[in-house]
């Protein structure tokens, strides 16, 4: 398994085995037992050497002297075969530290990561933020593109619902069909996380900012590619920051989410507080948002702590209301 993977990381904090619950079922215990070691495997990787090793120039690429992190946006093949599967296993480890996935699941399938994705057509965008001196991960947010094989109208009956619509059992971008824009232009945000086992600290505030300025600069740059957004995620994390970014989302409230019991991540939809889903068009001055958010990160502008950052942030989305409707910006679908 090791050969597959990213070199082990220098410890950053105390040491000793995962704890693991015990239980009264010897397969639960092998599950429980399977589950700690592949968490423990996850928080030892480094990806000290992954900028290096991205094929061709990635989406985004900064380091913050500040903090010590490390920040890269890029596409699925940009990612070399092992370090893909490090980072897939670096949602994994999270989501079994967070109980969001099943235990019992992971481990009859013998899984160390998620899935990999499909060779060939679209692909999926991963910003992962890393520690400079440890070269762990310390954060990940992904935009994971449709699978149609090609772009099919919004309102399409033809075209592939994407994980969250089926999960909510509703459909979120048909309200947006118009000419010109089709399914590959819309992306699902998957997976904004921060490493559960991080201490308090810069790092730890510092995080969601680098992956949501990431995941904006692949917005930025790549223009038409990206033009809504969609998910699912609760209100004081994601749609938080989402709407201090300046997205105007569609929020669609009293859902009743759930996945088939043979489904890894049916314990998501299985907590007192759920994940809303939620639609959004790429603002158009999405670029402004991601300056304010890059000169407070790099200390280059007069923002002096992360709450006047907050406070410019959401005074600038008090003044404006976005659109409900994506404005054509060309390309074809």
């Amino acid at each position: 398994m090791n050969a597959d993977l990213p070199r082990r990381a220098k410890s950053d904090g105390p040491a000793g085995r995962t704890t693991v619950p015990t239980s009264a079922d010897p397969v639960g215990s092998r599950a429980l037992r399977y589950v700690a070691d592949i968490i423990e495997l996850h928080e030892r990787l480094s990806y000290r050497q992954l900028p290096a090793e991205i094929t061709g120039t990635p989406i985004y690429h900064a380091q913050d002297p500040h903090s010590g992190l490390v920040t890269l946006t890029a596409r699925d093949s940009q990612f070399p075969t092992r370090y893909l599967r490090g980072i897939l296993g670096f949602r994994l480890a999270q989501y079994l530290r967070l109980s969001w996935i099943s235990a019992d699941l992971v481990y009859r399938t013998a899984a160390y990561h998620e899935p990999l994705p499909r060779p060939g057509g679209l692909e999926s965008i991963h910003t992962v933020t890393l520690c400079s001196r440890t070269g762990r991960i310390r954060g990940y947010v992904g935009l994971s593109c449709s699978t149609d094989a090609v772009s099919l109208p919004l309102d399409s009956p033809r075209r592939a619902l994407f994980p969250t619509e089926t999960a909510h059992g509703i459909d979120l971008l048909g309200q947006y069909a118009r000419p010109g824009l089709g399914t590959h232009q819309a992306f699902e945000l998957k997976r904004f996380l921060r490493d559960q086992a991080m201490p308090l600290g810069i790092q730890h505030d510092r995080v969601p900012w680098h992956l949501m300025l990431g995941m904006g600069e692949a917005m930025v740059q790549l223009g038409d590619s990206i033009r809504l957004v969609l998910g699912d995620a609760k209100e004081h994390v994601a749609l938080r920051h989402l709407r201090l970014a300046g997205f105007d989302l569609r929020v669609v409230e009293g859902t009743d989410p759930s996945l088939p019991p043979s489904d890894p991540l049916a314990p998501i939809y299985r907590q007192d507080v759920l994940a809303k889903p939620f639609v959004a068009p790429v603002p158009d001055d999405l670029p402004w948002y991601a300056d304010v958010v890059r000169s407070y990160l790099d200390g280059t502008s007069d923002l002096t702590s992360y709450h006047a950052m907050v406070a410019r942030l959401a005074a600038r989305r008090q003044r404006t209301d976005g659109p409900l409707i994506p404005r054509q910006r060309g390309g074809t679908a």
